[in-house]
C-alpha cells in the first residue's frame, strides 16, 4: 500500500476513516514492542473519546497519548529533509510528562551510557552520538531513490547508535514510517505476529551486516498491513487522482 507524504497528509483530513485506522494499527504495534498494555480497543478509547480504559503504568498513558500526538507530528513532518532538530522534537514530544522530562533528558542525545538487554550489542557512547547520527542522516539525505533496503539498513543503524537514553524503538519507528512516506515505499507496521523474528532479524543486521532478513520482515509486515487496510483501496486511489 504506497501513500506518498501529500497523500497521507490530505487523508489525515478525512475523519473516522483510513488515517485513524492505519494510526491505531501502528501505535498498536510499535508500543506494545515495548511493553505497553493498552489493546486496539483502549487506543481507540483514548483516540476518539480522550478517556484512558483499563489500568496502566502511569508511564504507559502518557506515552501511549505522546504517541497519538507524535504520529500527526511524523505526517506533517514527512516531506521536510530529516535532521536532528527534528528527531530532538519528536523525542520531546514522545516524552512529554514522563520521568525523562523531569530529568531534562528530552529532546537531546543521549547523557549516559546504555545498552540493551539480553542481546550483545555494543551500542555508541554519548560522546559519539552526534558525530555518528551526522553521517547516518546525511547518508540518508543522499539517497535519490530510497528502497526498502535503503530504510532497513538505516534503521539497524539508528538502533544500534540507540541515539537516545530512551524511546529508540519507537522513535525508530515512526521513522521507518516517514521514511516509506517521502520514499513512496508500502507502508508497514512491525506486526506483533512478527515481533520474535524482528528482533531477530534486526540483531543479525547489526552484527553482520546482512540486511536480507529484516527486508524480509519489513514485506512481511507491508503485506499484512496491506490485507488489514485493503478496504481502503479505493479512497487511497481517490485521494492520489485528486492530488495528481
Amino acid at each position: 500500500m504506497k501513500v506518498n507524504a501529500k497523500q497521507m497528509q490530505k487523508l489525515s483530513a478525512i475523519k473516522n476513516s483510513f488515517y485513524e485506522d492505519l494510526k491505531i494499527e501502528f501505535l498498536f504495534h510499535s508500543n506494545h514492542l515495548e511493553g505497553s498494555t493498552f489493546t486496539k480497543k483502549n487506543l481507540e478509547k483514548l483516540l476518539l473519546d480522550k478517556q484512558v480504559e483499563g489500568v496502566h503504568f502511569l508511564d504507559d498513558v502518557y506515552e501511549t497519548t505522546n504517541s497519538l500526538k507524535l504520529f500527526d507530528t511524523v505526517v506533517e513532518d514527512s516531506d521536510k529533509e530529516l535532521n536532528k532538530f527534528m528527531l530532538f522534537d519528536w523525542h520531546r514530544i514522545l516524552k512529554k510528562n514522563s520521568i525523562d522530562e523531569e530529568i531534562n533528558n528530552t529532546g537531546c542525545w543521549k547523557k549516559y551510557e546504555n545498552r540493551l538487554r539480553s542481546v550483545d550489542i555494543k551500542l555508541a557512547l554519548p560522546s559519539e552520538v552526534d558525530s555518528l547520527m551526522f553521517n547516518l542522516i546525511a547518508d540518508w539525505n543522499e539517497i535519490k531513490n530510497p528502497t526498502i533496503e535503503d530504510i532497513a539498513r538505516f534503521h539497524y543503524r539508528f538502533e544500534m547508535i540507540h541515539p537516545f537514553q530512551d524511546g529508540n524503538g519507537r522513535i525508530g519507528r515512526f521513522l521507518v514510517l516517514k521514511q516509506c512516506l517521502e520514499s513512496d515505499v508500502d507502508l508497514m507496521a512491525i506486526d506483533n505476529i512478527y515481533s520474535k523474528e524482528y528482533k531477530e532479524a534486526l540483531y543479525k543486521a547489526q552484527k553482520t551486516d546482512d540486511i536480507s532478513e529484516l527486508v524480509c520482515v519489513f514485506e512481511k509486515c507491508q503485506n499484512r498491513l496491506d490485507k488489514k487496510l485493503s478496504s481502503y483501496h479505493d479512497l487511497i486511489e481517490t485521494v492520489k487522482s485528486e492530488i495528481q
